[in-house]
């Protein structure tokens, strides 16, 4: 005996011989899932339709800003915004529109508004509570956009609320806080200066006229007039030191409160933008800084001595030298300027983008301003020490109204400066423009920007298709079951026959039809409906069957499956139909010994069947039973035994097998599951070929390779596969459903029900 026919596949090489999908393909794996499909779009569709038209409207409001930098007080010694390139500035501002500290403004803005009743945020919850104040604020930060327009210096703040009204109202007063913020950073210098020097000025008032009157009254208690000219000129020395100690004071308390007024808002800026500063100084900006002091002490000390009886023709000279000394420490305060501006931009300041850069760079140099008025101070202190001693040395009353008349010239003096530097202040603090102007305010907009209803739809359409058409690839690739030919043909074996599935109620009218007198099962499509596509394609499975290339004829055959409910017994028996049908003298064996079936299909009773024979409780000729069909005579499978694979596996099966060949032209017997049980690998070595029954949609590869290498295993020869249940239209479409059930005749398309 041969081992395996010509066709038996490699159980070696069980690798799935995949191809690439065509168009074609997927277009079929789309069809097949064209349910889930259509579920998927219209449920996402009724959800994003939903959504779409239950969520509230947001409407966006929008202002423009002109971040404007050419400031026509840039060159003053106080201002703040000379530092800083254009690029960084720009994204400072940004930066500061977006922060906490703006938004917290907004909303105190908005509470001391008539509009505030209006205002979303202010409203009572449900449960009758209110938000807090910084709730309120992570609203307005969470609802406010700021971008930049490419190529200008002009920044877009969008705002988001619920009612047009809220939106441009709330736009509008985050922009005016922005700018009335920044014209404050830019007025905080001059303006305090001003109220520094007003402070000073009226001190300075008062002590000028309580001195003005101790001279006076002292002159009258003494009798003295004046002073001699010697003394007159030592007096007038001394208090021109005084005088510019005491400007030296007024400029070192100045630049003090700038400085502490510059890190003050460093700080305010750092906590609102969440940064630190690491480093705001180098060894050498603090050599400048103390070059700086030790000119400013140098010429003090030059001032003074020049100020005492000198040559008249000197006097060219010392004015020269004096420019010198002028030159020198203007240098030396533009080189601490660029050596500051380059510690920005070196990096040594953490994240100089979103701190702003000019505050660092004013900081230090402000910082090498007041060591330098320090310097001055103890320079001129040491000035008047000389000055002091040589006071001494006069008469008692000359010396009380030298010191009087030196108290009342300081006094005016300095009175007279303070009055000069309060009108520049004041002209300072006048002429500083804001850098920050509102081009347009934002207006209520006509139509809210959520939900885009338009987009939503379409989005609605777009994830409605595209999530059913995911799953069904997705179930299509998680899918392992065969579910046509190809799946079947790639496993290396071949498919003898595709049976479509059997329509209820097409056999059940060629049932009433054909009225025979007795029951006839459903299953039994060749004889019911003989001209039907089920029955044409059971007749190709007869006619593939007669010319399949084996050793010799063909005369028992053993129908089985991979597992349970795929199809066998209906095969077996519709395939015993087609070939007595043919002429043949046909004999069904139920050697399905676990759970028969033939029995019923043909209405008999079991009971006097296989397992009674092989038993020797049945003599053969009893062992054959009749059936409706002609040419076919049915074996039941007897009484169900305790030892079902021991009976098939005894010479006494192999005699009547040789006994049934020779009283008929086929045999078909069929067989419990191959997987299942041991049974059909049994009966697969005894009679001419295996025929496997798979089911589409339902068998997996893995269990048809398993099938195929248990046959294998006992040389059996497998003629090959049949596939049950195919569904044509649902695999090629309508159009080769139409052809292969209407080339036979014309049907309507009904509803289809299963069968084994």
């Amino acid at each position: 005996m041969e081992s395996k026919v010509p066709n038996m596949p490699d159980m070696n090489d069980f690798e799935d011989q995949e191809q690439p999908l065509q168009l074609s393909d997927y277009l079929r794996i789309m069809y097949r899932g064209r349910w889930i499909i259509t579920f998927s779009f219209i449920a996402v569709f009724i959800a994003t339709l939903i959504y779409t038209f239950k969520t509230p409207p947001t409407y966006e409001a929008t202002t423009t800003l002109l971040i404007e930098t050419n400031n026509s007080v840039e060159q003053s010694l106080f201002n703040l915004t000379s530092f800083g390139n254009q690029a960084n500035m720009l994204t400072n501002q940004m930066e500061i529109l977006k922060s906490r500290n703006i938004a917290e403004r907004v909303v105190r803005n908005l509470e001391k508004s008539d509009v505030r009743d209006s205002i979303s945020f202010f409203q009572p919850l449900e449960d009758g509570t209110e938000l807090t104040f910084n709730d309120r604020v992570e609203i307005v930060m969470k609802s406010m956009d700021v971008e930049p327009k490419r190529d200008t210096d002009i920044l877009t703040l969008k705002y988001q609320a619920g009612s047009p009204f809220e939106a441009a109202y709330i736009a509008n007063v985050i922009a005016q806080e922005f700018a009335k913020q920044n014209a404050e950073t830019n007025r905080l210098e001059v303006t305090e200066m001003r109220k520094f020097i007003e402070g000073r000025l009226r001190i300075k008032a008062k002590e000028l006229k309580e001195s003005e009157e101790r001279l006076r009254n002292f002159q009258q208690r003494e009798k003295i007039a004046s002073l001699d000219a010697e003394t007159t000129q030592l007096v007038e020395q001394l208090s021109q030191a005084e005088s510019m100690l005491e400007e030296a004071r007024i400029d070192l308390q100045t630049k003090q409160q700038l400085l502490n007024n510059v890190n003050k808002l460093l700080d305010e800026r750092k906590k609102a933008l969440g940064v630190n500063l690491t480093e705001t100084s180098t060894p050498y900006i603090q050599a400048l800084q103390q070059e700086l002091a030790d000119a400013e002490a140098k010429k003090v000390i030059y001032l003074s001595a020049i100020k005492a009886s000198v040559q008249e023709g000197q006097a060219v000279y010392f004015d020269d030298q004096l420019k010198q000394y002028d030159e020198k420490i203007k240098a030396l305060r533009e080189q601490l300027n660029k050596e500051a501006q380059k510690l920005v931009a070196s990096g040594m300041v953490s994240d100089p983008l979103k701190i702003s850069e000019d505050l660092v760079a004013k900081s230090i140099t402000l910082t090498g301003e007041v060591d330098a008025a320090k310097a001055k101070i103890t320079a001129l202190r040491g000035v008047l020490d000389k000055y002091n001693a040589r006071m001494k040395e006069l008469p008692d009353k000359v010396l009380q109204l030298a010191r009087l008349e030196r108290r009342r010239q300081v006094d005016e003096q300095t009175y007279i400066m303070l009055t000069q530097k309060l009108e520049e202040a004041k002209i300072q603090e006048s002429a500083q423009a804001r850098n920050v102007r509102i081009i347009d305010k934002a207006i209520k907009p006509q139509k809210p920007v959520k939900p885009n209803k338009k987009m939503n739809i379409m989005l609605g359409i777009l994830l409605g298709l595209g999530l059913g058409i995911g799953i069904t690839f997705m179930m299509e690739y998680l899918d392992r079951s065969v579910r046509k030919p190809e799946d079947v043909e790639r496993l290396g074996v071949n498919v003898l026959a595709t049976i479509p599935k059997i329509e209820l109620d097409k056999v059940e009218k060629a049932k009433q039809r054909l009225n025979e007198g007795h029951r006839v099962e459903s299953r039994l499509i060749t004889h019911i409906d003989p001209k039907s596509p089920v029955s044409e394609a059971y007749r190709t499975l007869r006619t593939n069957l007669q010319f399949s290339k084996v050793e010799k004829e063909l005369r028992t055959i053993l129908v089985t499956s991979a597992g349970p409910k795929e199809g066998k017994s209906t095969t077996a028996s519709n395939l015993a139909i087609a070939m007595a049908q043919a002429g043949n003298s046909v004999v069904l064996v139920d050697a399905d010994l676990r759970r028969p079936l033939i029995h019923s299909v043909f209405g008999l009773d079991k009971d006097q069947g296989l397992t009674n024979y092989l038993a020797g409780s049945l003599p053969y000729e009893q062992l054959l039973h009749e059936s409706f069909i002609e040419n076919l005579k049915i074996v039941p499978s007897g009484v169900l035994p305790p030892n079902p694979s021991e009976l098939l596996a005894t010479n006494k099966m192999k005699d009547l097998l040789k006994k049934l060949q020779d009283d008929f032209d086929i045999v078909i017997i069929d067989s419990p599951p191959v997987i299942a049980v041991t049974d059909a690998s049994i009966l697969s070595t005894i009679v001419d070929g295996t025929l496997l029954v798979v089911y589409a949609g339902q068998t997996e590869r893995d269990a048809i390779k398993r099938a195929i290498m248990m046959l294998s295993s006992v040389s059996a020869r497998l003629l090959g596969t049949v596939l049950n249940g195919f569904d044509v239209q649902g695999i090629y479409g309508s159009y080769y459903y139409y052809y292969y059930h209407h080339y036979y005749g014309p049907s309507k398309k009904k509803k289809s029900r299963r069968f084994f």
